[in-house]
């Protein structure tokens, strides 16, 4: 029984693979030019659609086989230097090919281009174009020196001012494109990478820009390896808000990346080293300069002499005066020659149906102020796949990660501004000798007179109270040194796109585009801080001593750490170009709707009393700060445009006939978003 039932299931087998068998023809052949047979010829089975059905290659013989999948397909041997052939496979088994030499034939190649105005996405003549709009190539700038798009960008665009924020790393610049003035306090121009917006999430931007915590949010454009742009644009006037909506009100910078190209695959590596230092700056009084000046201030007054041991040099209290006889330049002692170096490698290459572009770029900096340190990692690859004429695979994946050792503060320089330049920066022991460590302040005295003249005296045992703002600045060199601020931050930005022709694929039909657009923004930080207890003199209640924090998304503090964020993007485009009999004629419209998603979470926490050595704030101590927070935001956009052109056309002779019109037909948008409670 068990064999008929094993007999059967083979038969059944059998039968339901003569059907498959029936589909696959093998066909063979030999290619060969009017001499012999040409060696590693590409053999194709191509679809109506332009598509590769199935391939082969020939062998040292010049022959080939391979399986197709329709004879209705059509078979296409190409070999550089020779003509391409092709005809419809039907129900031929053999073929014998002789190729036809094409390097005879070539007498004159004319290549015609059309150059086309960065506008919203359609493809419109830049002599049609009458906005406000500089372009310029980042190959015309190559030897200049700079290391991030805005330094690139200073000096090329006319009305663009460019200010450094500080000289903090990874600060960051401020640029004003459309004057200085805005209603919602944000007068920078939009960042455009690639089409899409370039800017940190929805509710990590409510910044305060009065301050310097709006540093994170400029200093976006550095995470853009400049050996990685195309081109650069500049959209200067108001009808940038067409497309942008009120985000492009102040005008818009569009960069443009490098993609990949046909050919052998390329290696590129590229060095730069840069050094940066602090200018002189003004003036700043030596001790001795600043002990009188201090000592005419407390004393023209009330013509009373007043008891600071800190300024009166008295060599019997040998503690104060050790520590308070020195012309301390803090400015210089705080100040270093900053380094930057700059490894960037890329890759380029592809075939007749891909390209590519893969780049890593790695900067290793020391800022121009001590204790200052940068690391950051950035990665691109682009990949084109042309899976027939008419269908096109785009995608863009960008990497950056950022490890930033700041000043805790970051403000070193002003302090060291501020600093007693009598002060030392180590400290004495009772023998007057210097013992490695740093000096702080003794503990600061409390206000009180004697004999009610009004005077204010110190034993020397305390700091005395009229210098409580230098007592509050404390010692610059050992702030730099032993606090420090860790900041890291995590983007990862991919893209993919389609482009489908649904109509004619040339200038001589009529075209109508599908592109569609999906991008994720993956955004996280954080913000480890520490502030030792020996940079505090107080008591040991006091809330400085020992600060460790693991600090988030806190507004009204330096950074925003332990702050992530997920946002999803997707565009879909309709573009129609016009193909009319009469060329006086050219029309030309867009429709686009967009649509993005976003949600974050943060969380913060302080502590402070922390035991000495200890730097994380997961240890048991006071809580001095806690808070968690989650948002959410959401945005709806549409946009349609149309373009008529009458007798337009490319000789300047002629360009008085030229009449063109670019209207935007509608635009809305909607948009809500919630932000969740704090806690703490």
């Amino acid at each position: 029984m068990n064999k008929i039932t094993k007999l059967f299931l083979l038969w059944v087998v059998a039968l339901m693979a003569l059907p498959a068998s029936a589909q696959q023809r093998r066909i063979s052949g030999t290619v060969s030019d009017e001499i012999d047979v040409i060696i590693g010829a590409n053999v194709k089975e191509i679809d109506k659609n332009n598509r590769i059905v199935s391939q082969a290659v020939t062998d040292m013989n010049g022959n080939f086989t391979m399986n197709i999948k329709d004879p209705k397909n059509t078979l296409e041997i190409t070999y550089i230097g020779y003509k391409k052939f092709a005809q419809p496979i039907g129900s031929k088994n053999i073929f014998k090919v002789t190729l036809q030499d094409n390097t005879k034939t070539i007498k004159e190649v004319t290549v015609q281009g059309k150059k086309n105005a960065p506008t919203t996405g359609l493809e419109i003549p830049a002599r049609e174009f009458a906005g406000a709009v500089q372009k310029f190539q980042m190959d015309d700038l190559e030897g200049l020196s700079f290391e991030s798009v805005d330094q690139a960008l200073q000096g090329q665009i006319a009305g663009l001012d460019i200010v450094p924020n500080s000289g903090n790393l990874g600060s960051g610049t401020t640029m004003r494109l459309r004057g200085t003035t805005t209603i919602n306090g944000n007068a920078q121009p939009l960042i455009v990478l690639n089409d899409h917006i370039f800017e940190l999430p929805e509710d990590a931007q409510d910044i305060n820009f009065e301050t310097m915590d709006n540093e994170e949010q400029f200093s976006s454009l550095l995470q853009v390896n400049p050996e990685d742009i195309e081109s650069i644009t500049v959209l200067k006037d108001a009808a940038t808000t067409a497309k942008w909506g009120s985000k492009g009100s102040n005008g818009v910078i569009e960069i443009k990346t490098r993609r990949g190209s046909r050919g052998k695959t390329r290696v590129n590596f590229t060095y730069k080293f840069s050094g940066t230092w602090q200018p002189s700056g003004y003036e700043m009084l030596d001790g001795d300069g600043y002990t009188m000046m201090l000592k005419e201030a407390y004393y023209n007054p009330n013509h009373i002499n007043t008891s600071l041991p800190e300024l009166d040099y008295i060599q019997d209290q040998r503690y104060i005066y050790n520590h308070y006889n020195h012309n301390t330049d803090w400015v210089k002692k705080v100040q270093q020659f900053g380094q930057e170096h700059k490894f960037t490698v890329a890759l380029t290459g592809g075939g007749e149906k891909a390209t590519f572009r893969i780049s890593a770029n790695y900067d290793k900096s020391t800022g121009s102020i001590i204790g200052q340190k940068l690391d950051r990692f950035t990665t691109s690859t682009a990949l084109d796949y042309w899976v027939s004429d008419r269908i096109k695979f785009s995608s863009n994946i960008n990497l950056a990660f950022t490890t930033n050792h700041k000043n805790y503060g970051n403000d070193i320089l002003d302090r060291a501004r501020n600093a007693m330049p009598n002060m030392s920066v180590y400290e004495y022991d009772a023998e007057g000798n210097l013992t490695g460590n740093y000096f702080n302040m003794l503990p600061l005295a409390a206000v009180y007179s004697t004999a009610n003249t009004g005077r204010r005296s110190n034993d020397g045992t305390m700091t005395s109270y009229d210098l409580n703002d230098m007592f509050t600045n404390g010692n610059p060199v050992a702030r730099a040194e032993l606090a420090w601020w860790n900041q890291k931050q995590y983007n990862l930005t991919p893209q993919f796109s389609i482009e489908y022709k649904l109509l004619g694929k040339d200038d001589d039909h009529h075209k109508l585009n599908y592109v569609g657009d999906v991008q994720l923004n993956i955004y996280n930080t954080s913000n480890d801080q520490y502030c030792p207890s020996e940079l505090r003199t107080m008591p040991w209640v006091w809330g400085g001593d020992n600060a460790a924090k693991l600090t988030s998304n806190e507004r009204n503090y330096v950074s925003n750490d332990e702050y992530k964020s997920l946002e999803f993007t997707t565009r879909h485009d309709l573009q129609y170009y016009s193909a009319f009999p009469n060329r006086d004629h050219s029309l030309g419209g867009l429709a686009r709707f967009e649509l993005a998603s976003g949600s974050s979470s943060s969380q913060f926490l302080g502590l402070w009393n922390v035991p000495n050595g200890i730097t994380d704030p997961t240890v048991v101590a006071l809580t001095r700060d806690a808070t968690s927070s989650n948002g959410e935001w959401r945005s709806l956009s549409f946009l349609a445009q149309a373009h008529y052109s009458y007798k337009s056309t490319s000789d300047a002779d002629t360009s008085s006939e030229h009449s063109p019109l670019s209207v935007p037909v509608g635009t809305s948008s909607t948009k809500d978003s919630c932000s969740g409670a704090r806690i703490g």
